[in-house]
Parts: C-alpha cells; sequence; structure tokens
C-alpha cells in the first residue's frame, strides 16, 4: 500500500483544510445533532445488547477470563486510533469520514478506493442482517407466541422498509428511535451486572481477570479478535459531520465518549457474565449452547420471564443497528454523489428533511431486493436457518474489512499530519504517536483476523480465504474507476473527498 502511495502525483495530494467548494449544491444535510444524539447513533450501530447475547457466550466459550482484559485492550487500540481520528475532523473539515481522510492523507486515488471498500464493507454487515432480524422475529412470532407462521424474509421486509421511512425523516428522528432502543437494551444488561455483583456468583466475584494469568490464557488472542468485532461502528461518528451542532467540538467528543461507554459496558457485562457463570460454568461454557447460555444465566437472577424479555430487546437491538448502518451506508452515498462519482441524484438533500433522501431511498430497494433475493436462493424457508448461516460469514468478512479500513485511515492519519504539521505537544501526541501506536494495534488484529480467518468467517478455510480477495479486488477496482474519471472526466476527479 505504502509503494502504492508513493506513486500519486503531487497534484493529486491532499491539501491543508478545505471548506465547501463555491460551486457546490448550497443545499445540503443539515441537523442540530449533539453529542448525546450522535452517541446513540454509534453505539446503537455497535449493537451491545447483540454482543452480549450472541458473542459473548461464544468468547467466553473458547476464551474463559481472557475475555475481560482483551475487550480492555481492545477498548484501548480504539482510542488510540480514535485520537488522530477525531483531530482530524479540525483539519478535514468536510463528510466523508473514512472517504474524506484517505483522500487526504493517501490522495484521490487511493481514497476513492477506500471509499468503495466502505461501501462493500458497510453493505456487508448490513443487508445480511436482516436475515437476523427476521428469523429474531419469526422466532419470537412462532415460539414465544404460538402465533402464525409467517416466514423471516416477510418480517424482514417490513423492517426494513420502516428503516427506509425512518432514515427518509430528519436525522434527528432517527436518533430519537434509536435511543430509546438502545435505552431499553442498555438497562436490561446493567440490571443483569448489578444483580451478579451483588449476589457473588456460584463463586464470588473472580479476580483472575484482573490478573496477568488471564491474558497467558490460550484464547486470549482470538478474544481480542472477536472483541473488536464489538466495536465495529465507533467511526460512524465522523458521518454526521454536517448534522452537527458544533462538528470540531461535537464529533471528537462522540468518538471518544462512544469508544469509552462501549470499552466499559464490554468489561463490566464480561465480568459480570463470568460472575455469573461461576467457576464451573466458565469451564463448561465452551459445551453449553451459546445462544441460550445469557438467557439462561440472566434468568437465574432476574427471572424466568427474562428470556422472553431478552428475545423481544434483541430484536430493537438489532433494528436500531440496522437503522444505524442505513443511515451510515446513505452519507457514504451522498457523499459520493455530491462529489459527482456516483449520479447528481445521489448529492441531494431533501428540502424540508435535509436528509439524503435520494440516496437513502437507493439504500431501501437495494436492501429490499437483497432480502428478496436471499429468500430465493436459500428456498424460501420459513425458519431461515440456511439464511442464517450465509449473515454469520458475511458479517465476518465486512467486520474484516472495517479493520482493514482503520488501518488504512491510520496510514492516511499519519501521511496527513507528516505534510502538514502541528507543532504543540498535545496535536504531537494526537497526530503521530497515538495514530502509529493505533496502527500497530490494528495490523495485529488484522494478522490475527487473516490466519483465523475460518474462524471469523467459517467456509471452510479455502473458501474463507477466497472471500477475503473481494476486499483487493473492491480496493484496486476504486482505485481504477479514479484513474479513470481523472482521464475521462478530470472535474469529477479533482472533486473527490473535497466536498
Amino acid at each position: 500500500m505504502e509503494s502504492m502511495v508513493a506513486t500519486q502525483s503531487n497534484s493529486e495530494a491532499a491539501p491543508p483544510p478545505l471548506e465547501a467548494d463555491d460551486d457546490a449544491p448550497a443545499q445540503g444535510l443539515k441537523g442540530r445533532l449533539g453529542v448525546g444524539s450522535i452517541v446513540f447513533s454509534v453505539v446503537a450501530f455497535a449493537a451491545p445488547l447483540l454482543v452480549v447475547v450472541g458473542l459473548m457466550p461464544s468468547v467466553i466459550g473458547f476464551a474463559g477470563y481472557a475475555i475481560v482484559p482483551a475487550y480492555a485492550m481492545i477498548m484501548l487500540i480504539v482510542l488510540l486510533f480514535a485520537f488522530g481520528y477525531a483531530t482530524m475532523t479540525r483539519y478535514v473539515n468536510r463528510p466523508g469520514a473514512f472517504y474524506a481522510y484517505i483522500t487526504a492523507g493517501l490522495g484521490r486515488r487511493v481514497g476513492l478506493g477506500g471509499a468503495f471498500v466502505a461501501l462493500f464493507g458497510y453493505l456487508l454487515l448490513a443487508l445480511p442482517t436482516w436475515i437476523a432480524f427476521g428469523v429474531y422475529v419469526w422466532q419470537l412470532m412462532t415460539d414465544t407466541f404460538h402465533g402464525p407462521d409467517i416466514p423471516w424474509y416477510v418480517w424482514a421486509l417490513v423492517g426494513a422498509a420502516l428503516t427506509g421511512i425512518f432514515s427518509y425523516r430528519h436525522i434527528e428522528f432517527s436518533a430519537k428511535v434509536l435511543g430509546v432502543a438502545l435505552g431499553l437494551e442498555v438497562l436490561l444488561v446493567i440490571a443483569f451486572d448489578t444483580v451478579a455483583f451483588v449476589d457473588g456468583g456460584p463463586g464470588g466475584v473472580p479476580v483472575r481477570p484482573l490478573t496477568a494469568g488471564a491474558v497467558t490464557d490460550g484464547g486470549f488472542g482470538l478474544a481480542l479478535l472477536f472483541g473488536m468485532l464489538c466495536f465495529i461502528g465507533f467511526e460512524s461518528a465522523a458521518i454526521y459531520r454536517e448534522e452537527a451542532k458544533d462538528p470540531e467540538k461535537t464529533v471528537p467528543r462522540a468518538t471518544y465518549l462512544s469508544v469509552i461507554l462501549i470499552g466499559v459496558f464490554y468489561v463490566i457485562a464480561a465480568w459480570a457474565f463470568l460472575t455469573a457463570l461461576g467457576p464451573d460454568g466458565v469451564a463448561g461454557a465452551a459445551k453449553a449452547d451459546p445462544a441460550s447460555l445469557f438467557g439462561e444465566t440472566a434468568a437465574r437472577y432476574l427471572g424466568t420471564v427474562l428470556p422472553d424479555v431478552i428475545k423481544v430487546l434483541v430484536i430493537t437491538s438489532t433494528f436500531a443497528c440496522l437503522l444505524a448502518q442505513h443511515n451510515t451506508i446513505s452519507r457514504y452515498g451522498f457523499s459520493l454523489g455530491k462529489d459527482g462519482v456516483f449520479p447528481s441524484r445521489f448529492g441531494a438533500a431533501h428540502p424540508r428533511h435535509h436528509s439524503p433522501h435520494i440516496a437513502s431511498m437507493v439504500v431501501t430497494v437495494l436492501t429490499l431486493v437483497t432480502v428478496f433475493a436471499l429468500a430465493a436462493v436459500t428456498g424460501f424457508e420459513n425458519d431461515g436457518t440456511n439464511a442464517f448461516t450465509i449473515y454469520i460469514r458475511t458479517n465476518g468478512l465486512g467486520a474484516m474489512i472495517v479493520i482493514f479500513l482503520m488501518c488504512l485511515v491510520s496510514i492516511a492519519i499519519i501521511a496527513y499530519f507528516a505534510k502538514n504539521r502541528v507543532d504543540t505537544p498535545a496535536r504531537v501526541w494526537k497526530t503521530i504517536v497515538a495514530p502509529i501506536l493505533g496502527l500497530i494495534g490494528l495490523l495485529i488484529i488484522l494478522v490475527l483476523s487473516v490466519v483465523h480467518v475460518d474462524t471469523l468467517i467459517g467456509a471452510g478455510e479455502m473458501a474463507s480465504l477466497l472471500m477475503t480477495l473481494l476486499l483487493p479486488v473492491v480496493l484496486i477496482a476504486g482505485i481504477a474507476y479514479a484513474s479513470h474519471l481523472a482521464r475521462a472526466k478530470p472535474d469529477v476527479f479533482t472533486r473527490i473527498g473535497r466536498q
């Protein structure tokens, strides 16, 4: 990648901070999002209840007490990344997040390649997750309420349509929806944590997670990898730059706060989970059913009705996650539309809602078509058993892509501030030292994802490796398209990442 960057011509190197282009449309995204609203969107993207219910039991199964220091380590790595990422907001004052920052640091060709990879990764995370949403609703309606056997894909289509309606409207409407959904799931986990710690569990509150012995457990490396998946989405704070009250302050604060809240939430929840399981439960977690482990454990402390409550809140958590992902993808499409890379209609903002309504409608249609196609490919089964396998595998690949993007952004941040030096000691930490340390940590996670690619994706070692080849293909396609624009449409090429 560095050799690729070295070939970029001086004419495409990103200049110091730019305001919006003079000839850009006056009508754009607008909003009054404060720190809290952006944090709701970011944390909802991370889907904390889904992590605690769905992923955390599996991590405890192969990592045991190492899960706690692993989450703490990931929080530190992500915070180091966030220092440079949030600082870029003050100097690269344009929307687009990964797209804008990679362009600013590594040039337009790599920037557009990064934008294509970002869109690809977020679509891989979002579109198949509608399978999970539909399956969760189907299970609730048939197993719990004994209602009509309506297929999973019908519920998924209804949910996708609702998400499209919410995203079409003003961003503050989505923020309120996300705030309610997020609040309910967080309260449930906090209640569980509190009761588990007060009760002490079968063996008392364990201290092993706080010792060096936990780090030396055999599963620590895998716990780091899967712990990173739990933080995916925190980077979306920068995508709301145009809709924030005071972006130079609001976006960095929301980014830092999101990372800290997510990290502390997971560390405490994991520790409480270990407490509630007790030594025998932790030892037997590898043989337990991960899908029901949290519900069964929590029911012993909060009542037998809790598993049904969890089923409902998992659905609202999944919907909130998908709404946040939809908003992020729509804003990438909006940025590329304003730059002329996508049709200009993508860059149109609604005259009243000031939302990326055209880009949002395109994402909605794409979602509906994809859900129907996935249902057709898997035989229109009611329970979604085969379709759920697709969700698991594509989410693993999507998460790997976001980790790769974070590495690319770290390199871009370091390159940008190497060309545009800032002298104060605090800025040196945020623009050089922290990004370098964060990049080292992220590269370790990326290497772990490649080494354990079959564990992450689960399609078989060779098939999983072949799936990862889509990443460089998409990156090269974006770079090649930018080169085409440089020859065929130089006016569009010069606008890449420069709204």
